[in-house]
């Protein structure tokens, strides 16, 4: 199956970059945290050159409707609305008066979650710029069918748990979510269906910038954490811009059982002597095969068995800018040997 994503141009002009954080703090695990001083840091920078910060929101919009955005252009966003965004992140957002988006999943909320941001809160911070939107209202792994679920039964579990978000965040902060944040950045073509038939754009995990060729039932995100917190790597992801993807197969990152080297093939809108700059990593290394088979059209396998859980194809090309790179990421999925899924820590 060809996902097509969108019409190309030589050079893709409208873009933007969207990062993702979860915690700002030096206690809590560095996997899926930045500390204050690192976000500071990545704040002064942005604000010492200039760029653009956007609400999400306004990005979305602007690509759907073809609206030239700003060079420079960032949007921020953080999930699972935990409360370092109201105590660290939130005063130094305030003071620049800059935008950020939080992807709430509303179960904890209403729980009072420990460590949680509670609607209060919420309420004051929708005075300053940020903004509120959907992350499910449990935070479950919503392409994973039950045992004893059919498949029907999946589906509909899927979408009360994304209308009962919507129905609790219209509720309590008196807007309706348009964008939604999958959980773990897992989706399929399935759970894309069903996102989309709520009339909600939805992101993933997978990085790069969006851009007019970008899937608004997935689009990608930098997620900011661990060693993907230094400074020196996020200027290159700042100042990235999106690789001119035209289509992408295939469309539904799990793999069958008995796939261990998928083969990604990429459509690209660049000109034949292009191609000789583009790189690609499977989970960071470069043992990959990269065959073109047309002037515009790539194939790129790992030379190495994908392990059990989430992997990641990156392709980049310089873009002709001093520090700049066109960049492209696709998530595969893989079940452990048994069939079973495997564990989050």
């Amino acid at each position: 199956m060809v996902l097509l994503l969108m019409a190309s141009t030589a050079i893709a002009a409208d873009h933007c970059v969207i990062l993702q954080y979860h915690h700002f703090s030096n206690d809590t695990p560095a996997i899926t945290s930045v500390t204050p001083e690192q976000f500071e840091a990545q704040m002064n920078y942005l604000e010492s050159n200039d760029f653009n910060i956007l609400p999400l929101r306004e990005v979305v919009r602007k690509l759907k409707a073809d609206i030239e955005l700003p060079e420079r252009c960032v949007a921020l966003t953080v999930d699972d609305a935990w409360l370092s965004v109201y105590e660290s992140a939130f005063p130094k957002l305030k003071k620049r008066g800059w935008p950020m988006t939080v992807f709430v999943n509303s179960k904890t909320v209403d729980n009072q979650q420990r460590n949680t941001l509670s609607w209060q809160q919420m309420r004051e911070m929708s005075q300053h710029g940020f903004s509120f939107e959907n992350h499910g209202h449990s935070h479950d792994h919503l392409i994973r069918k039950g045992e004893q679920e059919s498949r029907e039964q999946w589906l509909q579990r899927v979408t009360d748990n994304i209308v009962k978000a919507n129905e609790r965040i219209s509720k309590e902060l008196g807007i309706r979510p348009e964008l939604f944040a999958y959980p773990y950045g897992e989706y399929t073509p399935e759970v894309q269906q069903i996102v989309s038939s709520l009339d909600l754009t939805a992101f993933g995990q997978q990085s790069g910038p969006v851009s007019r060729y970008s899937d608004f039932s997935a689009l990608p995100r930098f997620p900011i954490a661990g060693s993907y917190a230094k400074l020196p790597g996020f200027i290159t992801k700042v100042n990235s811009r999106a690789l001119p993807v035209v289509s992408v197969s295939p469309a539904n990152p799990v793999l069958p059982q008995n796939m261990k080297r998928p083969q990604l093939t990429l459509k690209l809108d660049i000109e034949k002597n292009q191609r000789a700059r583009l790189n690609c990593f499977v989970n960071g290394s470069s043992e990959v095969s990269v065959d073109w088979i047309d002037d515009t059209t790539v194939q790129v396998k790992p030379e190495f068995d994908l392990p059990a859980g989430r992997s990641r194809t990156n392709c980049t090309m310089p873009s002709g800018l001093k520090g700049s790179f066109h960049w492209y990421s696709h998530n595969w999925i893989k079940k452990k040997a048994d069939g079973s899924w495997y564990q989050e820590y």
